[in-house]
């Protein structure tokens, strides 16, 4: 009965869940004008009806997946400490994505590290915005966006070690099914030697 009562639960919260996902996937936008880059609604748009989608790379994805298992994670604490069962948030992703706990495990350290380094990048890239963009901030805030491309490849490197290349392609559909359903864009890594991931380049 109190499994029954607990999938319920899981499932009645599904809806906010797929509003929250587009949420984590909007947000990435509104992080660019913050990190100095230009917002694409202040850019003159061509003339045309219809609107191309941009395609979303793989590295990408994995930006938005450990953004929304953080935070998630984290509302799963804030039910925990009510006296609720937060595992079903806890675990959602973990469950679309078919990994034991042992294989996620990584995932869940990388979400951590990686929303701390970035909300830190943030914060000091919008302290700068804030005093004008003279060209020494305008560098400044160009080497914010590279450390921050830094630490989204870093993780990404991190969850790949972690994972045999079974997983690892299994994941990554994983990825595109969820995050974004036909759109992913898989980038070959560069011959000249690290390249920013193509979630931030521009």
């Amino acid at each position: 009965m109190d499994e029954r009562r607990t999938s319920m639960s899981v499932m009645s919260q599904r809806p906010s869940l797929a509003v929250l996902t587009g949420f984590v996937l909007t947000i990435c936008v509104q992080l660019r004008p913050a990190m100095g880059q230009v917002n694409p609604a202040q850019q003159p748009q061509p003339s045309s009806k219809t609107t191309q989608i941009r395609p979303v790379s793989q590295a990408h994805l994995y930006w938005h997946f450990l953004v929304y298992q953080n935070h998630l994670d984290t509302k799963a604490a804030e039910q925990d400490s009510q006296g609720k069962d937060g595992g079903g948030l806890r675990n959602l992703l973990q469950k679309e994505a078919g990994l034991s706990d042992a294989d996620y495990a990584p995932s869940r350290i990388s979400s951590v590290r990686l929303a701390a380094e970035v909300k830190d990048l943030d914060a000091q890239a919008i302290a700068i915005r804030k005093i004008g963009v003279p060209l020494s901030n305008r560098d400044h805030l160009h080497a914010l966006t590279l450390q921050r491309e830094a630490d989204i490849t870093a993780e990404i490197s991190y969850l790949k070690q972690n994972l045999p290349p079974d997983k690892i392609r299994a994941f990554e559909a994983f990825l595109t099914r969820f995050f974004s359903p036909a759109n992913a864009v898989p980038r070959p890594p560069s011959s000249a030697g690290p390249q920013a991931p193509a979630a931030v380049q521009q």
